[in-house]
């Protein structure tokens, strides 16, 4: 038989752990509570998630619907969790089953298929509405729209050409009786100082100008115009630049070119008139030498040639006074030489008359010697002279 002492002592254990078991249990139990919840610890959201729709493809054709969707994810499993989430790995697809519905608008519930067991899935929206039409096929012809007509640099476009200039489109039978236009819309980012070469989107267009779906075949065509540059012919000269070199008084140019064509707008080229100055660097030159001189011009203009040869020629200085002697003594010279000439052709011609009467007389003998001694007289004096 247990004594009373005994029994109390064992009413005190039993108690101590009761009160051990209780605050062991309220330490840990937010621990226990999240692991026994722990089966929707991990969420993940697909966002753009591509919508397809289940419906006779050759017969019909649908638009007016949101093509993608949202989907909020969430499970245990952290790894499975996460490929559902990327788009590369997820085994899921929404779909939207229209194969009931005949033409005109319908609101179509969004479903889930495929998915991980391990994982669970909300969609956001629910629904999406369609429009349904018959299909129908047409071939059109594809007008460029340009932005503007001129460049960035104020250029005139010539007209635009599209290649193709025919598209087949396939939309439905209510939507094609809408069609106003199919176009090539350039975007202003496209056109240059050279023009237009890209391809460009078609679109159906309205009467409003608004787009309406479609599906092009191609989808995009090549729309090229050409920027109308207009062009003048220009002179070229040198203007000396630098410093002259000790001794020189100028310096010559011959250039290998003496027109150049320019390119710009009507406005700039007004402003640079008939001709152009090319600069030249006379600097450290001291003889002929043959130089390769860029052609200035404006921003936004453009020159051909670009660049230019030019001869550069030192002309030397010279003492203008002794020049001048010189010349004053070769000029007497070649008077004095002339006198004696003259002097010497006239003193035969006597010789020759005096000879002449001495065959005809013996009495004018004295008088021809007479004549000769003056003419030896005055040879003597030209030469002296």
């Amino acid at each position: 038989m247990i004594s009373k002492e005994k029994r109390t002592s064992i009413l005190y254990g039993f108690v101590a752990l009761l009160f051990s078991i209780i605050l062991y249990f309220n330490a840990n139990g937010q621990t226990m509570q999240n692991t026994l919840s722990g089966n929707e610890s991990y969420s993940q959201t697909a966002s753009d998630v591509s919508i397809q729709l289940l419906y006779d493809t050759d017969k019909y054709y649908i638009h007016g619907y949101e093509n993608t969707t949202t989907v909020k994810l969430a499970s245990a499993n952290r790894i499975q969790l996460m490929a559902e989430a990327n788009e590369d790995t997820r085994t899921f697809r929404v779909t939207a089953d229209l194969a009931h519905l005949g033409e005109g608008t319908h609101e179509v519930p969004l479903k889930i298929k495929n998915l991980s067991s391990a994982v669970t899935a909300k969609l956001q929206p629910e629904t999406i509405t369609v429009t349904i039409e018959k299909k129908v096929t047409k071939d059109f012809e594809v007008k460029a729209i340009l932005p503007t007509e001129t460049t960035p640099s104020g250029y005139n476009l010539t007209e635009t050409t599209v290649d193709p200039t025919k598209v087949t489109i396939t939309t439905g039978d209510k939507t094609l009786a809408e069609i106003h236009q199919v176009v090539a819309k350039v975007n202003p980012s496209m056109i240059t100082d050279d023009g237009v070469n890209s391809n460009v989107s078609v679109q159906a267009l309205n009467s409003a100008g608004e787009p309406l779906s479609i599906v092009s075949d191609p989808v995009q065509v090549n729309v090229t115009s050409d920027a109308i540059k207009p062009k003048k012919t220009v002179s070229l000269y040198g203007i000396q630049q630098g410093t002259k070199g000790e001794g020189i008084k100028n310096y010559n140019f011959k250039f290998s070119e003496l027109e150049a064509e320019v390119t710009g707008t009507t406005e700039q080229l007004a402003q640079i008139g008939d001709s152009i100055a090319v600069p030249i660097d006379i600097s450290g030159i001291t003889h002929r030498t043959t130089r390769t001189i860029q052609i200035p011009v404006e921003q936004g203009m453009s020159v051909s040639p670009k660049s230019v040869k030019v001869e550069i020629a030192p002309v030397l200085e010279s003492t203008t006074s002794d020049s001048s002697v010189d010349k004053n003594q070769s000029s007497t010279k070649r008077n004095d030489s002339t006198t004696s000439t003259t002097k010497s052709t006239t003193s035969s011609t006597s010789l020759s008359s005096v000879q002449t009467e001495s065959k005809q007389t013996s009495e004018s003998t004295d008088s021809s010697e007479s004549t000769m001694q003056s003419t030896q007289e005055s040879q003597t004096y030209s030469s002296e002279n």
